[in-house]
């Protein structure tokens, strides 16, 4: 299957790179499980062994030109999930194995593996994984080219993500990862200080999050004063506070 949606980035990963990853990371767990089972629900050999199948899945998807007609759409459309699931399980894994480092591999590889099923035109329906790593990566970034990519590699991935999420109709839960995403990148885009990036994601915030946009450009008027950000980013920030905080006439 050929990629409909190509994106070069420093946060696209490819296949052999992410097993090669996923390989390094599993040899604390398989270590300290042999030491403790440490009240596991499925043992890392067993989750290796399924991330070793779907990696050979995907490299296989990867290198046809055309669709395996083998595999049909439901299961490719489940595909994205279930190496997310997997993924999920080996760093609560490693978690429970006292396997920092490799939690931290895994809970990464959420993001190279949602880029792949973005070119594929695959649903991601479980996005919890994927929010968690660009929350991690952001705080670990200063650069601020690096930033601009992350910006652009969340585009890329919120295009994957299934319609049901997107509508975001049950709103009872603040940390919910739809809403998370969001407010990240608002986040990330002001700490970019690229006035357009900051404008195309401005812009979709209060498309996909009209709830909080007020609060939003609000605080991120006080940030402009304590952090002492540049006036053209100061600018941005101060047209959409008065957009959406405008006072209300009774």
């Amino acid at each position: 299957m050929t990629d409909k949606h190509t994106h070069n980035s420093i946060y696209a990963i490819d296949i052999p790179t992410m097993r090669e990853l996923s390989n390094s990371a599993i040899t604390c767990c398989l270590e300290n499980a042999s030491q403790s089972s440490s009240g596991l629900d499925v043992p890392p050999k067993a989750l290796n062994q399924s991330m070793q199948q779907y990696f050979d899945v995907i490299s296989t998807i990867n290198d046809q030109a055309e669709p395996d007609l083998a595999i049909n759409q439901d299961e490719m459309e489940r595909l994205a999930d279930y190496g997310l699931a997997l993924l999920a399980e080996l760093s609560e894994c490693a978690q429970k194995l006292n396997c920092e480092e490799s939690y931290a591999i895994f809970e990464q590889l959420a993001i190279p593996l949602a880029i792949w099923a973005a070119q594929h035109n695959l649903t991601i329906t479980d996005i919890e994984l994927v929010v968690n790593a660009i929350s991690n990566t952001a705080n670990h970034t200063e650069d601020k080219a690096h930033l601009s990519e992350l910006i652009d590699t969340i585009e890329v991935i919120i295009q994957s993500i299934g319609t049901e999420i997107k509508a975001d109709l049950d709103k009872s839960n603040m940390g919910r990862p739809w809403r998370i995403l969001n407010l990240n990148q608002g986040i990330i885009a002001t700490r970019s200080q690229d006035p357009k990036r900051m404008e195309a994601v401005f812009e979709q915030l209060m498309y996909r999050l009209p709830d909080d946009v007020a609060s939003f450009f609000a605080e991120g008027m006080q940030q402009m004063d304590s952090i002492d950000y540049p006036e053209h980013v100061r600018e941005v920030m101060q047209q959409y506070y008065h957009l959406t905080n405008k006072p209300t006439l009774h």
